[in-house]
């Protein structure tokens, strides 16, 4: 970024995203986090699948647990490293960091983020009422929304964990 014009593709800085109030980051928006996490759902898909069969042979609790520890080991590894970016966040051109100090997250900060999605996802799955799948889509979309409302763009499970998604 060369002044207020990006010297590779010659964009203009207000059309690459709003600025952080906090760290001065741009923020990705909703459209690049969507993509982030729709590469990362079919990235995960059949590692995740096979966790669930394999472990849920035993016990469907054992399957969920086994699905959503993959998941777990993809996003929270990720994340915590270096870069603070899955493969998805790659394609998308985003990162992950701290909503306070602007550097990489921590390994706990990863791990929240990760598991608040997680818990609710289980949760809904385990409890197998006849609209789970209703209520699960109405929490995603709740959670998933949100940063259409939020000034640092924030998912719920980014304010739960202090992090933000910003443009790599």
């Amino acid at each position: 970024m060369n002044g207020s014009t990006c010297h590779v593709c010659g964009a203009t800085a207000s059309s690459l995203g709003l600025a952080d109030p906090s760290t001065g980051l741009r923020l990705a928006g909703w459209w690049r986090r969507f993509g982030a996490t729709f590469s990362d759902n079919v990235i995960l898909l059949l590692p995740s699948y096979l966790a669930f069969l394999l472990f849920g042979s035993l016990s469907v609790l054992l399957g969920v647990l086994a699905s959503a520890g993959v998941q777990g080991l993809y996003l929270v590894r990720l994340l915590a490293s270096a870069r603070g970016q899955t493969i998805g966040n790659r394609v998308a051109a985003t990162r992950v960091r701290d909503l306070a100090t602007g550097q990489r997250i921590t390994a706990l900060q990863s791990l929240k983020r990760w598991g608040f999605v997680a818990l609710y996802q289980t949760v809904i799955v385990l409890v197998g009422a006849r609209y789970t799948l209703d209520l699960l889509v109405v929490v995603m979309l709740f959670d998933d929304l949100f940063p259409l409302f939020d000034a640092h763009r924030q998912t719920l499970h980014d304010r739960f964990a202090g992090t933000i998604v910003v443009m790599a």
